[in-house]
């Protein structure tokens, strides 16, 4: 194999580069997968054995409310330091994010039980969250800092208005990962942020299915208006999601007929949205994973979704007549939109054959 060296010199010979030889990256291979798994359950483990053995060692000290939090504040400033060191081992990393979510739970923890108002703690903990995704190094931590504050922020606001997080979320979500390719600065910054707040709107999805449920009456909010809210969340939702996908439309599909019937499909997924609260957005980021060629969005959008019918499906509280009508029509109804797209990219092919 030639050294880099003299590969370097025969180049500088032939005329093609200039200038000294470029510092080589070291190489760093990754270890296989199920030794990163271990190292990372052996990571968590050792945290939790770390955490019970100070709770065991300062069981008198940790009485008081006020140094459970001051216990919580001294682990998160670990973490943050020992975050911020360069190439950290996959033990040290999982170990410290452990040990960081374990510090959390104590500042949490001590602000609710010195506190009366469940405000003041979900205020606290959305500062905590936000101080940790400025401060950490590591993004997976980031990543969930941003979707802890996300549900601190709901928490926040109450049962009032957590429904309108539905559209909020969706809209941030679909423009971080539309302008994911554009957006080069602060990029440790925007990808932790566009993965915690998509973890978040997922989690809000089922929620809403949840509540939305005819089987579990009990999770609603006792008061009049719920259906009305909910109504009115979903369709933002659906408007948000539409303008998104025609965005994404008109940048990704250049043929005028293919993007009409795009747009037309969009906009019947976002009627179905305002029956089916949350399938306009798992449409919608699948879409943008398949124009991205982000195979993990693919894939988690498609499971997501089918974990998403099934449970739709079961929630009805109706007879079993009406669930088979409703699936035969639904695939039906799937079949003729497969014709169409098929035969409208066959009528493109056709086209271009013909003009080539």
């Amino acid at each position: 194999m030639t050294e880099p060296k003299v590969l370097w010199q025969q180049l500088q010979q032939a005329g093609l580069v200039t200038g000294e030889l470029p510092v080589l990256a070291p190489n760093d291979p990754q270890p296989a997968f199920f030794l990163r798994m271990l190292l990372g359950v052996s990571g968590w483990l050792s945290a939790l054995f770390f955490c019970g053995f100070i709770s065991a060692v300062f069981v008198s000290f940790l009485t008081d409310s006020q140094n459970i939090w001051g216990l919580g504040i001294i682990l998160c400033a670990i973490s943050i330091w020992i975050s911020r060191l360069d190439k950290i081992p996959l033990f040290l990393e999982q170990f410290v994010f452990a040990c960081s979510l374990a510090g959390q739970a104590f500042i949490v923890f001590g602000v609710w039980e010195s506190s009366d108002s469940n405000q003041v703690t979900a205020a606290c903990m959305l500062a905590l969250e936000l101080t940790l995704f400025v401060s950490m190094g590591i993004r997976s931590q980031r990543a969930t800092a941003v979707f802890l504050a996300a549900a601190a922020l709901l928490w926040l606001l109450g049962q009032q208005a957590w429904l309108y997080a539905l559209p909020v979320l969706s809209a941030a979500v679909a423009w971080l990962w539309l302008k994911r390719l554009s957006i080069y600065t602060n990029s440790a910054y925007l990808q932790p942020a566009s993965v915690g707040l998509t973890l978040a709107l997922w989690a809000m999805i089922f929620v809403a299915l949840l509540g939305n449920s005819t089987e579990l009456q009990w999770l609603r909010i006792a008061e009049d208006n719920w259906l009305s809210q909910l109504w009115i969340a979903a369709a933002l939702t659906s408007l948000l999601c539409v303008l998104f996908a025609w965005q994404l439309i008109q940048r990704r599909v250049l043929q005028p007929k293919l993007a009409a019937f795009a747009l037309l499909i969009s906009v019947g997924i976002g009627l179905v949205n305002l029956k089916m609260p949350g399938l306009a957005p798992l449409c919608l980021l699948l879409c943008i994973g398949v124009a991205l060629a982000h195979t993990r969005l693919i894939w988690l959008n498609l499971f997501l979704l089918g974990v998403y019918l099934l449970l739709y499906y079961y929630s009805l509280n109706n007879s079993l007549l009406y669930k088979s009508i409703l699936l035969c029509v639904s695939g039906t109804v799937l079949l003729m939109l497969y014709a169409l797209l098929n035969h409208s990219a066959h009528l493109l092919h056709t086209e271009r054959k013909n003009h080539a």
